[in-house]
């Protein structure tokens, strides 16, 4: 028999492998020999003479070694092993439920061992990471099941397996994933909706709508179940099936209103205004602008015709103006030349000339016998017609009233307002007391009791009103005093 191996350290004999390729002294706990993973494959014999493997095995993925005994039985299973097989299991099972081919299945399998590689399942939900590892290998082969379908089966909301689908993507840098062509949910579609024996008819056109609605630039940014959608929806019309949109919302698992925007930018088209037999008997190669591109300039040409009339009205604005101004001018012009022309034939009269001499002559007497008197508490000198002059008549007090009222208008209505609610108040029994202003006298040579000297000011200041409490008053009186001497 071979001698058992000896502790060098503590000379024990309960030498152990812990599983890892290391040997161990479980008594003093030396490590005698480590890294004992080995190539070869050595083979021993039992007491019973059968032949056995020594060692252990280690996979590539494996980060020590695994007993020989099966899962929870005699030997161990890693937690990453683990993982893998209950992914595994849930994707056949997804694949089953699916109706999906097995290297389906096994695809992706293969990407959910990059995403436990890449430590992708951490946090989230296994079903998610499942579902998005389905839906790359169906987009992948290009079959027909779109996101929803998984979320309808997995009873999740789709939204959550595509935000974990578009993360699994940039992880793994997943860069050969192909657009999508409407065109492979037709099949899907028509043989739902039931079209008997024109089924493969309505699906001609169909396909040739969505090749149509290709080359006029609707597949950009829509959802391809749309687009197929409303081709199905418009080749079903064309064939006498009458198919409600609610029938076609049901089966796309689209909205509506989905459906209604990709038949009005069919409808903008020139294919839209073909009937059925030249949309069958007419290929039309010409393309028709991108609906983006195609709202916009509608956008900016109503802007700019909106720019151009408000140039055209601000224009004859302008010339109106401008006329309104040159006839205002002439206008004017004319009354000043008949002004002036009357002005001179009043002066050159004879008539108005002797009146005016007359009243020269007898302002000039009335001033030259007039006495002044310098009190003006009288008014001897101010004679009954000057005064009447000064005074203004019915008429003229209307108008200057009213002017007064016109410019103090704010004025009046908020003392209008001021005095209504203090007869609100009053009435309310509510009665304040109107605030007395203090008023302070102004003080000069004769107010009484004035100080004579700046220092008695001073001192009478800080007597009235103390500043601080840190201030020494008594030392200030003692500098007034020296002041004073």
């Amino acid at each position: 028999m071979p001698a058992r191996a000896v502790c060098p350290y503590c000379k024990g004999t309960s030498i152990e492998d812990n599983g890892a390729g290391d040997i161990c002294c479980t008594t003093c706990g030396a490590v005698l020999e480590d890294s004992q993973i080995v190539a070869e494959v050595t083979f021993g014999e039992t007491t019973s003479g059968a032949a056995v493997v020594h060692g252990k095995f280690i996979g590539a993925d494996q980060s020590y070694a695994r007993g020989s005994g099966g899962f929870r039985k005699n030997g161990s299973w890693e937690s990453r092993e683990q993982t893998l097989a209950n992914g595994k299991r849930r994707i056949m099972n997804l694949a089953h439920a699916l109706k999906l081919p097995e290297f389906i299945g096994e695809a992706a399998n293969r990407w959910f061992q990059l995403a436990v590689t890449h430590n992708f399942v951490q946090g989230r939900r296994s079903q998610y990471v499942v579902a998005a590892c389905l839906y790359v290998a169906c987009r992948q082969q290009e079959t027909t099941h779109m996101l929803i379908d998984f979320a309808d089966l997995l009873q999740v909301s789709v939204f959550a397996i595509g935000a974990t689908y578009l993360k699994l993507v940039k992880v793994l840098q997943i860069k050969k994933i192909p657009l999508i062509d409407p065109s492979i949910y037709i099949q899907r579609f028509a043989v739902k909706l039931e079209f008997g024996s024109e089924t493969r008819k309505v699906m001609n056109d169909a396909v040739r709508l969505v090749q149509r609605m290709g080359k006029d630039w609707l597949h950009q940014g829509r959802r391809p179940a749309g687009v197929a959608g409303a081709c199905i929806l418009v080749a079903a019309r064309m064939n006498n099936f009458r198919r409600s949109k609610a029938e076609i919302v049901h089966v796309a698992k689209v909205a509506e209103d989905t459906i209604q925007r990709r038949l009005d930018e069919f409808k903008m088209t020139a294919a839209g205004a073909l009937t059925v037999q030249d949309f069958r008997g007419t290929n039309i190669e010409s393309e028709a602008d991108p609906p983006s591109f195609t709202k916009h300039r509608k956008r900016e040409l109503a802007e700019m015709r909106e720019r151009e009339a408000k140039l055209q009205a601000a224009d004859a604005d302008a010339d109106a103006d401008a006329d309104a101004e040159a006839d205002t001018e002439v206008g004017d012009d004319e009354a000043e030349k008949e002004v002036a022309q009357d002005l001179d034939a009043t002066l050159k009269d004879q008539s108005f000339q002797k009146l005016s001499e007359l009243i020269k002559a007898d302002n000039t007497s009335s001033v030259s016998n007039r006495v002044f008197d310098d009190n003006p508490e009288h008014l001897s000198d101010v004679d009954d017609d000057e005064i009447q002059s000064f005074m203004l008549s019915e008429k003229e007090v209307e108008i200057k009233s009213k002017v007064w009222m016109d410019l103090n208008e704010d004025y009046l209505k908020e003392q209008e307002m001021k005095r209504l609610k203090l007869e609100a108040d009053q009435k309310a029994g509510i009665v304040r007391a109107p605030r007395k202003r203090k008023r302070n006298k102004p003080r000069d040579s004769t107010t009484e009791n004035l100080p004579e000297t700046p220092a008695e000011s001073a001192k009478a200041m800080l007597q009235k009103k103390a500043f601080s409490k840190k201030i020494n008053y008594a030392a200030l009186d003692h500098l007034f005093n020296k002041a004073n001497k």
